[in-house]
């Protein structure tokens, strides 16, 4: 596959600050067989993608947040010159087959867009990006299928072409994956590798947060993939 990431760029995608209507997410609901009750807004989520966006300097970046953060929006990002992409939204993680697993978004009636961002959608998205960020519940958990392992969404990403992903073994707090992901990014823009990272993110959880940080809030963000560094040398801010 080409890389058509232009020389010297760091660029990123960030989305999420989802406004989720409660008729549509009833309409998925009733068609798609999810639980609307699970599908309220997430308002710290808006403010993760800000820290995110904020953390690693750039020369280019995607913001999608509110209204612009859409299934088509998304789809028509450019997603293959991104080195991160950062998706802070609902998931659900289906028992039926992998391909019904989806990421929550926003719906495009005019472009044909449901706003089910489903796994078979993913793996045909052709992406370059050095890590992709799944802060949503049960990115990382699905089916097994043998030798191939876990049908997860986070896997669908893999297949997509992406180097590394985070991903989540379960169901996580809004408020909490923003502590998560603030130090988790702050880590990276010291230059460290995204594993590292990663687990020193959830050490600085215990520190700022214990005896209250509860493993449930931090235990189940996952990272597979290379490790690599991925935020911007100097050569890359010129």
């Amino acid at each position: 596959m080409q890389d058509l990431r232009p020389t010297h760029t760091f660029s990123r995608d960030f989305l999420g600050g989802v406004p989720y209507n409660p008729s549509e997410m009833k309409q998925i609901s009733l068609t798609r067989g999810y639980d609307a009750n699970e599908l309220s807004d997430l308002p710290a989520s808006k403010d993760e993608v800000r820290v995110a966006e904020s953390a690693i300097h750039a020369t280019s970046n995607t913001l999608l947040l509110g209204p612009q953060a859409t299934e088509s929006g998304f789809k028509r990002a450019g997603l293959n010159q991104y080195r991160i992409i950062h998706l802070a939204v609902h998931g659900f993680a289906s028992r039926e087959g992998p391909n019904q697993s989806a990421l929550v978004l926003l719906s495009d009636a005019a472009a044909g867009e449901d706003g089910l961002l489903h796994a078979a959608e993913i793996v045909q998205l052709h992406l370059n990006a050095d890590l992709v960020v799944l802060s949503a519940c049960d990115t990382g958990i699905g089916l097994m299928e043998g030798e191939e392992g876990v049908a997860a969404l986070s896997r669908a990403f893999l297949l997509a072409g992406a180097k590394g992903v985070v991903s989540t073994l379960w169901s996580i707090n809004d408020e909490y994956s923003l502590v998560v992901m603030r130090h988790f990014y702050e880590h990276l823009a010291a230059h460290e590798a995204t594993a590292e990272a990663l687990t020193h993110a959830k050490h600085d959880m215990l520190k700022e947060f214990a005896p209250a940080a509860a493993p449930y809030y931090w235990a189940g963000y996952r990272f597979e993939g290379t490790g690599e560094r991925v935020a911007p040398s100097q050569n890359d801010e010129k």
